[in-house]
């Protein structure tokens, strides 16, 4: 195998196959006590009180940068911490600042010195495998050897804690580092590393995924087979690849890249792949593309998968979309999750859809996409929502389905979508004693604050016998600024007769700066 070959294979393995055929170490330390058999937790939660090095903390610690640096492995290791006021704690702070920093030598000495000086430290093991990782930042080959060395006596001293993952990924990129500079030793460690089959490097793996945005902007002719070599892959380890040559294909906006993102959609073996191709698929041209997406939902097994589908039909928009959306919300064989999602999709590309076709002319006044001119922006908003043909639908839709569900879906819906004819719509769910309480309330609070005059809302809260509503009717008028609001507030203060909804409105009235608040609480509290 090639040196960047044995680069590229780099990954996880598990410490006794490192251990089989080492590279030449220095000579060994004098001996260290070793841990007890089964001392240390698997699991990686906690270490035997008993064990020389005493109990890991998984809490954070409130240190800041110095535990959270940008070389922060994340493993069991790197959530060992000294025990606050320990000698060693101070050292042990100074060396995780300096390697958070960048200052790699320095970290390595000052790990070196905590493990010598404090061998039976709780540490003392995180000290070994981080100064092999300031080492290996470092990045020479003098120092890549010590970093193996110190692996080594960190596996001969406390076996049971070098089983960490991150010290066998660490263990690895040392051996292929190593191997690509021509050691056959660490080349011949590395192949029995990976005997198993080439494991993930995420680092490696981030690299090359920066690599391939920077040749798609430097050659992009010269980088489409290589996407196409990519996209051909079917590893674990090449998703985030996979994700990333995606991407720039849907960047580039030609019908190859389209092409290529419809046989992603349809063949790449991870949900995340696939999905990001659909939802970049979505903003390519054409009512082709349409039919492709509802061909896509329609096959799809995973939830993934249709979200994605939904989503793009989203973004494209127009009578198409808005045909397939509506075939999915009333298919019955389709999960209420997802034609739940459809109703919220259809309702947001409407919107979009109604947006970007209304002209705006020079004097104010608006072209609404069904040709109609209004005066002023905002009404022009509102009428676009009112005579758009999605909101209509939904409006009867609500009444058709017994699924309490979608109909919570589609008031959200339509309180999104605004306009009058949908708050008339919402209010009529809102005094409908035959609906339930909660889809009541849902429509309540989807009206727009100044939708109801305060006299509306006065004869609202006292047609309602719903705690839950009356309280979303206490919060409008806490939420208004009329004088006529802190009348009602007071009303309902004096006579009401649940003290729950009494309280609500005294808290409601507790936030403004009026006298006859101040008065009304003084004479709540002196009442004999």
């Amino acid at each position: 195998m090639r040196p960047l070959q044995l680069i590229l294979c780099a990954g996880l393995l598990a410490p006794a196959a490192s251990a089989q055929t080492p590279v030449p170490q220095r000579p060994k330390a004098a001996p260290r006590p070793q841990l007890a058999p089964k001392q240390f937790d698997h699991q990686f939660e906690t270490i035997a009180p008993s064990a020389p090095w005493g109990v890991m903390s998984t809490v954070p610690s409130p240190g800041g940068s110095l535990w959270s640096g940008p070389d922060e492995p994340g493993g069991v290791l790197a959530r060992l911490r000294p025990e606050q006021g320990s000698p060693e704690d101070s050292l042990y702070r100074r060396a995780r600042e300096a390697l958070n920093r960048g200052e790699y030598t320095r970290a390595s000495t000052l790990f070196q010195s905590l493990e010598q000086r404090y061998p039976r430290s709780r540490v003392a093991p995180a000290a070994l495998y981080y100064r092999a990782f300031a080492l290996y930042r470092a990045g020479g080959t003098d120092e890549l050897r010590t970093a193996v060395e110190a692996l080594k006596a960190q596996q001969d001293r406390y076996p049971e804690a070098a089983i960490d993952p991150d010290a066998a990924t660490l263990r690895t990129r040392l051996y292929a580092a190593l191997a690509a500079r021509g050691d056959a030793q660490a080349a011949a460690a590395l192949r029995a590393a990976t005997a198993g089959g080439a494991t993930c490097d995420k680092e490696d793996v981030e690299v090359r995924a920066e690599a391939l945005n920077a040749l798609a902007q430097i050659n992009p002719p010269e980088a489409r087979p290589t996407l196409k070599k990519v996209l051909a892959r079917r590893d674990e380890c090449s998703v985030r690849l996979r994700r990333s040559a995606v991407y720039i294909l849907g960047r580039s906006g030609t019908e190859e890249s389209a092409a290529d993102l419809l046989e992603v959609a349809r063949t790449d073996p991870d949900p995340t792949v696939r999905s990001d191709a659909i939802v970049l698929l979505g903003r390519s041209s054409g009512a082709a593309t349409v039919r492709t997406l509802e061909t896509i939902f329609n096959e799809a097994t995973d939830d993934r998968t249709r979200q994605a589908a939904l989503s793009a039909l989203k973004n494209k928009g127009g009578p198409e979309a808005t045909r397939v959306l509506r075939a999915i919300i009333e298919r019955n064989d389709v999960p209420e999750k997802m034609r739940a999602e459809a109703i919220s999709q259809l309702a947001s590309g409407a919107a979009a859809w109604s947006e970007a076709r209304t002209v705006r002319l020079t004097d104010g006044r608006v072209v609404t996409p069904e040709g109609m001119v209004v005066a002023g922006q905002g009404s022009g908003r509102r009428t676009v929502a009112d005579n758009n043909e999605e909101a209509a639908y939904l409006r009867s839709l609500y009444g058709k389905t017994p699924s309490t569900a979608l109909k919570s879906s589609i008031v959200s819906a339509v309180g999104r979508m605004g306009g009058t004819a949908n708050e008339q719509f919402l209010l009529g769910i809102v005094k409908n004693r035959e609906e339930e309480v909660r889809l009541r309330r849902e429509a309540l609070s989807r009206l727009r604050v100044s939708a109801l005059s305060i006299d509306e809302l006065g004869k609202l809260f006292e047609a309602l016998s719903e705690r839950d509503l009356r309280s979303a009717v206490v919060n409008q008028l806490a939420s208004r600024e009329e004088p006529e609001a802190l009348d009602k507030l007071i009303e309902i203060i004096k006579s009401g007769t649940d003290p729950q909804i009494r309280r609500e409105a005294i808290s409601a009235l507790a936030r403004r700066k009026d006298p006859r608040a101040t008065k009304l609480l003084l004479d709540l509290v002196e009442k004999p």
